[in-house]
């Protein structure tokens, strides 16, 4: 998620709306990955299951920003 900005920046500077649509692809599946090898709910922890929460909430947040972007609206749940 840290490299967010500089993908948008890129976009903009080049002109190129799927450099975000890329982005906002491999944030996803990255997270996809994350999701199938972590229990979120089930986390050891209960600090572990809010941070893991936290990071769930902040790629959805990531994902629909972008999303916005490009003018596609993502939905509220899946």
């Amino acid at each position: 998620m840290s490299e967010y900005g500089a993908a948008v920046a890129q976009a903009g500077k080049d002109y190129s709306p799927s450099g975000i649509a890329n982005y906002c692809y491999e944030l996803t599946k990255a997270f996809n990955q994350f999701y199938h090898d972590y229990s979120i709910l089930g986390a050891e922890t209960q600090e572990l299951k809010q941070l893991r929460l936290a990071l769930a909430k902040n790629v959805a947040k990531t994902i629909k920003n972008g999303m916005s972007l490009l003018g596609i609206e993502v939905p509220e749940r899946m």
